[in-house]
């Protein structure tokens, strides 16, 4: 039992209630399982353990309840943050396309007039790129996970109970 559930006393006891190791066992059998399959969970117990079923369901649940919202929260954070970088860098390359203009008239036509202006250019569409980065590609491992959790935490918890 204890190889399966934190300990009451602990820190953490009534959000994350799966022990790190139980939790890292479920998760990669659950990422191997097809994503379309309902995931069905079997837990071996001793038969003095056997009182305990319905805490270790509740358990099971809670934790993935927990992982799932703290994954959702995360997401949250990372489009947020997208969006607002995002921003920030759409007036940054129109500041820098501005100053382009003003280099393009204040300097004579000539190498050092088209460097400049190719170096402001280049260097605004780079600060669109991490932006733009984290809102097409980051969110989408937080997506994946949310959809794990979600599986884990309506999965079906079996007890099998073996001689002691």
């Amino acid at each position: 039992m204890g190889q399966l559930l934190i300990a009451p006393d602990s820190l953490f006891y009534g959000r994350r209630m799966l022990n790190t190791d139980a939790e890292e066992i479920i998760i990669e059998e659950a990422i191997m399982a097809s994503s379309n399959d309902h995931i069905h969970l079997k837990i071996h117990l001793r038969k003095d353990e056997i009182s305990r079923i319905d805490e270790i369901s509740i358990a099971i649940r809670q934790h993935f309840i927990y992982r799932r919202q703290k994954s959702q929260r995360q997401l949250k954070k990372v489009l947020e943050l997208g969006w607002q970088s995002l921003l920030i860098s759409i007036v940054f390359l129109g500041i820098l396309i501005s100053l382009t203009l003003v280099i393009i008239k204040l300097l004579p036509e000539g190498g050092l007039s088209l460097t400049f202006r190719e170096i402001l250019i280049i260097l605004g569409w780079v600060a669109l790129w991490r932006p733009a980065d984290r809102l097409l590609y980051e969110w989408r491992p937080f997506k994946r996970e949310i959809s794990l959790f979600r599986k884990l935490e309506q999965c079906k918890v079996e007890i099998v109970t073996e001689r002691v």
